[in-house]
């Protein structure tokens, strides 16, 4: 399990060297638009690729199994003079104790982002300002993304790189680029909503549900499956004063994007109690996955 020392948290910063923290992968795709040099989309999937895992994102020491694996895909949908736009898919997961299963903590897709990238420049992040688009995103993305991993392991401790996002948004917000704002993508389901959520009060459900579901359900299945299966099933419960008070909410909206297919998987082989009021909670929660959850018996 990872500690964190709060008191060196306090002297983080965000220097370039080998990156501790995570395993990434990051793929290109510019099949969708006419463009006969493909090496200038091979040549930014190697210098994205350098930023990500050459960046040293926290100097907290990772063992080889506790990283995060993260998988970014750039699907691009418009390219002209260095400018692209692309739809930008990120896909995160940590492993499950005692087990070869990684269980996955974020999937989301940044739609229509525009940035403007020159070909073989190396992409530069700077905590304390604003640099470029696409730096910030990627910045901003991954800080989270390392929150939500350590939240699963040790309560509320992902808040202080909850932090460093919020910051990376304001800087955006304060150099007035667009796609940072509040009513961005017909508001509330975007990254100024997400990350706003996860730094205030209404996130307590979230975090709670979130360190329960993974160390005292996921995490205890190799030892006892029947006591997981209804911690998970208690965690999700839980989430109900969420949904009463934030209908709609854009973490109610992360976390089955991330977790449906593992949710139904969980219970396809039986529950070992009786999963009634599980499947409506579920349905209650998030009714877009009613067909995952009625499978459940």
């Amino acid at each position: 399990m990872k500690k964190i020392n709060l008191l060196i948290l306090i002297f983080f910063s965000l220097n370039f060297s080998y990156s501790q923290e995570i395993k990434s992968k990051i793929i290109v795709n510019s099949e969708s638009i006419n463009q006969t040099n493909s090496s200038v989309f091979k040549n930014l999937e190697i210098t994205l690729s350098n930023f990500v895992n050459n960046s040293s994102w926290s100097n907290i020491n990772y063992s080889e199994f506790e990283k995060v694996n993260l998988n970014i895909l750039f699907s691009i949908t418009s390219y002209s003079n260095n400018s692209y736009v692309a739809n930008i898919e990120f896909q995160a997961s940590r492993p499950v104790l005692n087990s070869s299963y990684s269980t996955p903590i974020f999937n989301y897709i940044e739609k229509n982002f525009q940035f403007d990238h020159v070909e073989f420049e190396p992409i530069i992040f700077k905590a304390n300002q604003f640099e470029s688009k696409i730096s910030s995103l990627l910045a901003f993305y991954i800080n989270l993304i390392i929150g939500l991993d350590h939240d699963s392991f040790e309560l509320n401790s992902g808040n202080y790189f909850y932090s460093i996002s919020k910051n990376i948004l304001n800087y955006a917000s304060q150099s007035n680029v667009s796609g940072w704002d509040s009513s961005h993508n017909g508001g509330k389901l975007n990254k100024f909503w997400l990350i706003e959520y996860l730094t205030s009060k209404d996130s307590n459900e979230f975090s709670n549900f979130f360190y329960n579901y993974h160390v005292n359900g996921l995490d205890l299945m190799h030892n006892d499956i029947s006591s997981a299966k209804i911690n998970i099933a208690n965690s999700i419960s839980s989430l109900k004063l969420l949904q009463r008070r934030n209908p709609n909410s854009i973490l109610i909206k992360i976390l089955f994007d991330a977790k449906s297919d593992e949710i139904k998987d969980i219970y396809s082989g039986g529950s070992f109690f009786d999963a009634t009021n599980l499947v409506s909670d579920l349905n209650y929660l998030n009714p877009f996955f009613s067909n995952k959850w009625n499978s459940i018996r």
